[in-house]
């Protein structure tokens, strides 16, 4: 087997004159390439050398010796074109093992060339050059050939899931709940499907997940407790949620359906708050009790026996007064504990690290479900939807507003879309057929 050097500016040259001059029957056993010493450091130049051998019979010419290159034309032709990918193909068949020997001969290595031969008429910079010409030889193996001609094929569902991800970020989603719906979807869907879905088809697959990880109190909207004890910080507007609620059960149902009602307010910190609770049970004809100690609310409690439905208003500090918490929790131990539930207002307005803390704060109270307040004062609510599907705690109302009784939903899948943002999908007809269900 005799080596063929091929010499010249480089290395796609270099292979195009290996296949010029001797066709299919070429292969590469190795590449070198060559930086020039130049004249005092000045003026150094590079070429590329290859090492080639022959397959079958031996060449009648040896290798001709390298020739300057020939300027390129700014613009490719159709002509350049085509060679460039016959160079390619040829690339790729060129290096396919010797059959007559897999493995070349280290004796028939060439020698280092005796002169510089300098092939290209641009200067390169020495800080630039990354390859000097005593560094050992770098082979090319046809599989990096390939993949740097094929390259990496990309995720067709990259921008369906990057779209999921700015629409559930929009909507205030924490990070870990965007994470889970993202790792679900590609669960579910298939990079190698021959159809990507729509984006509106992938929006009903986010709208599908979003409305499964909201879990809503069924069983307290249409049975509630004899005890409904609504707790939460200050500020989140308990007392006008209070009314509400007594309004959804005792006056806007018809007068055969409506339960007997009672209000006991635990609120005696806040200015004003027995009038304002106070005033709302007169516009509603519900009877409205106070209770500013211990002994005070038992015999609320005594008083109220008679009622279906006592929701109790309770003090709005601050949640991260011990003591005051464990008095109330010691207050709400009533008799009748089968029949007592406590329930957490928190409003939508809230950030996720102070509604994650209000949870915490308020955990002793062994939470039922959630209320979620001021949903009007804010764009998004996905901050709250985050923390209750992490903590697997329900929803049970939604109130949008200051009016009573009129600003006040129960929580559901429908309404709860109605209140996304960024989406192509018409939430509101979901809304409204909800409605009609429920009437």
């Amino acid at each position: 087997m005799n080596c063929i050097t091929i010499v010249a500016p480089t290395y796609e040259d270099a292979v195009k004159q290996a296949r010029s001059q001797y066709g299919d029957r070429i292969r590469i056993h190795s590449r070198k390439d060559v930086v020039s010493k130049g004249f005092m450091g000045i003026g150094k130049k590079k070429h590329c050398e290859l090492t080639c051998f022959l397959v079958g019979e031996e060449p009648e010419k040896q290798a001709p010796k390298p020739q300057k290159a020939a300027p390129k034309d700014t613009a490719p032709s159709k002509k350049d074109i085509e060679d460039d990918k016959d160079m390619r193909r040829f690339e790729r068949e060129a290096y396919t093992p010797d059959p007559e020997s897999n493995t070349p001969d280290p004796a028939l290595e060439p020698d280092e060339p005796d002169e510089e031969i300098v092939s290209s008429e641009e200067p390169v910079d020495e800080a630039s050059e990354p390859v000097e010409a005593d560094e050992p030889e770098t082979e090319e193996t046809s599989e990096e050939v390939k993949a740097e001609d094929e390259g990496e094929p990309e995720d067709p569902l990259a921008p369906l899931m990057e779209h999921a991800r700015s629409v559930l970020s929009l909507n205030d989603f924490s990070e870990s709940y965007i994470k889970w719906i993202i790792d679900d979807l590609h669960k579910q869907l298939d990079p190698a499907l021959p159809a990507v879905p729509t984006r509106n088809e992938f929006e009903l697959l986010i709208v599908d997940r979003i409305v499964g990880s909201v879990d809503i109190d069924h069983n307290s909207q249409l049975h509630p407790p004899k005890v409904f004890a609504l707790v939460g910080p200050t500020g989140v507007g308990k007392t006008t949620t209070i009314a509400k609620i007594a309004a959804i059960y005792g006056t806007i149902p018809p007068e055969e359906m409506r339960k007997k009602v009672r209000i006991i307010t635990m609120d005696s910190f806040r200015v004003g708050a027995y009038e304002q609770i106070d005033a709302f049970g007169k516009a509603l004809n519900i009877p409205v009790l106070r209770a500013d100690d211990e002994a005070q609310f038992f015999e609320a409690l005594e008083q109220s026996n008679d009622a279906e439905l006592i929701l109790i208003d309770t003090i709005g500090r601050s949640p991260r007064d011990n003591e005051l918490n464990v008095k109330l929790q010691t207050m709400l131990n009533v008799p009748d504990k089968k029949n007592t539930k406590c329930y957490l207002a928190v409003s939508a307005s809230m950030k996720k690290i102070d509604i994650d803390k209000v949870f915490e704060q308020f955990r002793m109270f062994n939470i039922v479900s959630v209320i979620v307040t001021k949903a009007d004062e804010t764009q998004t609510i996905g901050n709250i939807l985050s923390i209750c599907h992490d903590r697997h705690v329900p929803l049970l109302f939604i109130t949008d507003g200051q009016m009573v009784p009129r600003d006040i939903h129960k929580a559901s899948s429908a309404f709860v879309l109605s209140l996304l943002r960024g989406f192509n999908m018409d939430f509101n007809s979901l809304w409204n057929t909800q409605i009609g269900s429920d009437e």
